[in-house]
């Protein structure tokens, strides 16, 4: 048992605001001298709320200190209350994320271990969702393909079984298929001249789209690209019998619904090992998703090398005690982050299109920069501003300037790096979550409006994109955005704009010219907890997503199928913020199986989508998932 223990309970709750109770526990046997609590919370506790004692935050991460001198006795507690302007609370995983006591008696410093109870709720959900028992389907293909014809008999997966490819557009398919093949039999099969599973070009076959043929001898596998051949690869592992290693006879075929298919992972918040973001690309070419966007920095870590700027990794890809940066959410008494090298994302860039998938970078700008600007003071900030902010994730100090030429070399050598290192046409760069109050009080940012001839803030936003927008396009790339990124009205219908606060901004943006790729948070979010029982993990302040919304999100349903701003709609992405997920266990958990029923929404004509149906192909697919050693959620 630990000898230090931290409750916090809900005393009252409001929609809008709520009183909580903290109580620090000493269990030992000692009394506790020059102490002070430090813990993290993702809610802002409203200043001067507290009853006793100083309450200081940056971010989640909150420090309370006890009035003068005050020793925590023997076998004795500390209580605290304070106030959060928020929602009710209604999960575990709202309260405490981490928390530790700091102790400096003026000639040494340690931290002592605290445990944290679960959160006493006053109003959790009382509603639970339930999942009809469906028995699982003999051929368990997700996402759904157009067409299956099935026919008699079965392909034996036996020894000296070889791979042919007749086009080199096969080739990374073909390599990807012989591993997952052994992966499933433990058995050899090499890449031929001839074979027995071949690989043939069909170039009149859409992007993406293939034909695949099982007869009792031979395999065939049509496509006209790379992509449309792992499609059909990742079909063909599926069909298989993983316990007799047959592969039932049938002509599947098949194509996408729309052209992008989407992640996003955020691996700012907290660093994921390059191993854990490879398997869960792999992952993803399973369910034929074609695009992985990589959430490389936040204002909690810089994770990419920029070989001109070393500080950015060196000060920026690290939290602690010791560093600038300040800990947030797990690991408060330790270091903790880490970054991508330059070879390393090279590596993640070709592993990834093996398996034919594009790997779009995300630099966030102008806001979300603590990071960046905590590694280079002398060049990103402005000493004269005086302005007053408050970012949703509580900063104080994480936009840029846009009237400093600091901020302009920053932007233009970074993105000529991250231009130069990620060969897809796009780069994504943010442009959210500016908060209200920037460059209102600053003399630098008033004489630009003025020269500019701006009247709002909000254009200086658009003026430092549209500088972005014209150096990525020197470089050869388009630029992607959050629905902000056309705030300010000064960047291009070129931008693509990637919808998450709702549906209806997509729609607003897409009747402006803009494309756009939906991401809605109320349905595509694997942040967001899966049920309403108070200890799922995971956050709701979108919604809360069971698996069956998720299965059943149809873009802007509310549009005519012949409506001509659906020619706007390029795809659709979900995505993983990584607050509260910082290990395997929790990360599969969170993404499983609520991906493929994503993945059919993102592939599948709505015509051949159906609930209980898809039940039974997961039901058939699960097995899988637990040989892979995934940690899934049980549906």
């Amino acid at each position: 048992m630990m000898d230090y223990r931290v409750d916090l309970v809900v005393l009252s709750d409001k929609e809008k605001l709520n009183r909580f109770g903290l109580t620090l526990h000493n269990l030992s046997d000692v009394d506790l001298h020059h102490w002070q609590l430090q813990f993290t919370i993702d809610r802002f506790i409203a200043p001067e709320s507290n009853s006793q004692g100083t309450l200081e935050q940056v971010g989640s991460f909150c420090k309370l200190t006890p009035d003068a001198n005050q020793v925590l006795k023997a076998n004795n507690h500390y209580y605290v209350e304070f106030s959060i302007g928020t929602a009710p609370f209604r999960f575990i995983t709202d309260g405490l994320d981490d928390a530790a006591i700091f102790v400096d008696d003026g000639k040494n410093t340690h931290f002592l271990d605290v445990s944290i109870s679960p959160i006493v709720l006053a109003s959790p959900y009382s509603e639970r969702t339930s999942i009809p028992r469906v028995a699982p389907s003999e051929l368990s293909l997700i996402p759904k393909p157009e067409s299956v014809q099935r026919f008699d008999g079965q392909f034996n997966l036996k020894d000296k079984i070889s791979l042919e490819t007749q086009t080199h557009l096969a080739q990374g398919a073909a390599q990807w298929l012989s591993d997952e093949l052994e992966n499933i039999t433990s058995l050899k099969y090499p890449i031929k001249s001839q074979g027995q599973i071949q690989f043939i070009a069909n170039p009149t076959l859409d992007k993406g789209a293939y034909q695949l043929s099982v007869s009792e001898d031979i395999i065939t596998l049509t496509a006209g690209s790379n992509e449309g051949f792992v499609h059909a690869s990742a079909t063909l592992l599926q069909l298989i019998n993983e316990r007799t290693h047959l592969i039932p006879c049938a002509k599947i075929k098949d194509q996408p619904r729309f052209h992008y298919r989407g992640m996003m992972l955020d691996c700012a918040r907290h660093f994921h090992p390059l191993e854990r973001v490879k398997r869960l690309i792999n992952q993803l070419a399973h369910y034929k998703f074609n695009t992985f966007h990589w959430h490389l920095t936040d204002d909690e870590g810089w994770r990419v090398e920029i070989k001109a700027f070393p500080e950015l990794t060196q000060i920026g890809a690290w939290r602690g005690p010791e560093e600038v940066i300040e800990p947030q959410y797990t690991h408060i008494a330790e270091k903790h982050g880490g970054y991508y090298s330059q070879e390393e994302i090279k590596d993640v860039i070709a592993y990834a299109e093996q398996r034919g998938i594009t790997v779009i970078p995300e630099i966030d700008i102008p806001g979300h920069c603590r990071a960046a600007i905590k590694s280079l003071p002398h060049l990103l900030i402005d000493s004269d501003d005086n302005s007053v902010y408050r970012s949703i994730q509580h900063y104080t100090d994480n936009v840029l300037s846009p009237a400093i030429e600091g901020t302009y070399q920053f932007i233009d050598t970074v993105l000529e790096e991250i231009a130069d290192l990620f060969p897809a046409p796009y780069v994504h760069i943010g442009a959210d979550e500016v908060p209200k109050g920037v460059w209102t009080d600053s003399e630098k940012c008033q004489k630009l409006m003025e020269e500019q001839g701006y009247s709002d803030p909000v254009e200086l936003q658009g003026h430092l994109l549209r500088h972005a927008e014209n150096k990525l396009k020197q470089l050869g790339k388009q630029m992607l955005g959050w629905e902000e990124a056309q705030h300010g009205n000064k960047v291009s219908k070129d931008t693509v704009i990637y919808s998450w606060l709702s549906e209806e901004a997509a729609l607003n943006c897409a009747k402006q010219g803009f494309d756009v790729v939906l991401q809605p948070g109320q349905t595509t979010y694997l942040d967001m907890a899966q049920d309403y029982a108070p200890e799922e993990p995971g956050v709701d302040w979108a919604n809360v997503l069971p698996l069956e919304e998720a299965y059943n999100y149809e873009p802007l349903a509310e549009l005519a199928d012949n409506d001509p701003i659906r020619k706007r709609i390029l795809g659709i992405q979900c995505a993983l913020w990584c607050e509260i997920i910082n290990n395997q266990e929790r990360m599969d958990y969170m993404i499983f199986p609520r991906l493929l029923a994503i993945s059919e929404g993102m592939w599948t004509q709505k015509q051949h989508r159906n609930w209980t149906d898809f039940l039974a192909r997961l039901n058939g697919r699960l097995p899988t998932l637990t040989r892979q050693g995934i940690n899934f959620r049980q549906p």
